[in-house]
């Protein structure tokens, strides 16, 4: 496939200058041993790759601190994972009682739409406490980690029908973009035996200028672009057109949940749809997109796969300081690495990170 030759970005922004070298170079000049008919595309991760800070985690906070919620008890009860032994050294099942309880008490007001009144309960402070930090905690567990927690964050939007789940998605994004880049603690002393508790979460949300300005000459220059997250589908759907990323809805994937007979929002198959984590990602590319990955770009361990693919030649990792996987391709001299100001959310011409 003849490709158009594009100059140099309009908008270099605060590239590391190597990398906006390299990435300019290659894409001038691809890979010579690609057949001709191999449709070159590029390939993104999209939360703390495409934006800075996480679209679904900003939906489920949100969702969390407004009780934006459709789910009956039974239905939440349902959710929840039922497994022995212990959380963070804290029971599993005075875990999940104390939020089945919690919520049971505070669901007549939220059906009633009574939010305020709600607010002033007890039980408002307990289950909006726990639920984060049960999330934070079950993420890092060998029994459940992501990919428990990834799509048990999609299912707690089972209620709302498709067209208000993208409305209630445009609301967090825009109400995200107003917010100071700090992160926000919720602490509380629980029942025993949980005791004291503390979850943070970050806020605020914007897009990463230099991003748009690479996916726009990828656009120009006739290389597709998609986008494959780890957050629900129809959030980052919905991100993407808000945030003016040029990306076709059809190019999109995420973590896929769908209504069951009992109206219970559950996972695809995932023998026919993979969850978007980690080797997910990397079978997504091979498996639904129509083409050959020239670039792909992520952030994190659950892109480790699809950035270690083979015969990419654009293997771009935003640096987030991370110490699990993904940080043994920091010093990897196929990637490249981008440095950001983490306090800011910006690019930084350099490799390194500030904190």
């Amino acid at each position: 496939m003849q490709q158009q030759v594009v100059g140099p970005f309009s908008e270099a922004g605060n590239w590391f200058p190597e990398n906006l070298a390299l990435i300019t170079s290659r894409l001038q000049n691809p890979p010579a041993g690609n057949p001709a008919a191999v449709k070159p595309v590029a390939v993104f991760d999209f939360d703390n790759t495409c934006v800075f800070r996480d679209v679904g985690q900003a939906v489920f906070r949100y969702q969390l601190l407004h009780l934006r919620y459709r789910i009956a008890p039974d239905t939440f009860t349902e959710l929840l994972p039922k497994i022995e032994g212990d959380l963070d050294g804290r029971p599993m099942t005075t875990i999940t009682s104390i939020l089945i309880d919690a919520y049971r008490h505070l669901w007549p007001l939220i059906v009633n739409k009574e939010l305020e009144q709600a607010r002033r309960l007890p039980e408002y402070r307990l289950f909006t406490t726990l639920l984060l930090w049960f999330t934070d905690r079950a993420r890092k567990d060998e029994r459940l980690g992501p990919r428990y927690v990834l799509p048990f964050m999609g299912k707690l939007l089972a209620g709302y029908p498709l067209p208000e789940l993208r409305q209630f998605a445009a609301e967090v994004v825009t109400a995200a973009q107003t917010e100071p880049l700090i992160d926000q603690t919720l602490a509380l002393d629980a029942p025993e035996p949980l005791g004291r508790l503390e979850a943070s979460y970050p806020c605020g949300l914007h897009a990463f200028p230099e991003m748009q300005a690479l996916m726009q000459r990828l656009q120009r220059q006739g290389i597709e672009c998609y986008v494959v997250s780890a957050s629900t589908e129809w959030l980052v759907e919905e991100a993407v057109r808000l945030l003016e990323f040029p990306v076709a809805a059809d190019h999109i994937f995420g973590i896929r949940v769908h209504l069951d007979a009992q109206g219970l929002l559950t996972p695809f198959d995932p023998d026919a749809y993979p969850i978007t984590f980690r080797e997910g990602k990397a079978e997504i590319i091979r498996q639904f997109i129509d083409g050959a990955p020239i670039l792909v770009a992520g952030d994190a361990d659950t892109d480790f796969e699809m950035l270690t693919l083979p015969d990419v030649a654009i293997r771009l990792l935003l640096n987030r300081n991370q110490t699990g996987l993904i940080s043994t391709l920091y010093q990897d001299p196929g990637i490249l690495l981008q440095g950001l100001d983490l306090r800011t959310g910006c690019f930084r011409p350099t490799r390194e990170s500030i904190a």
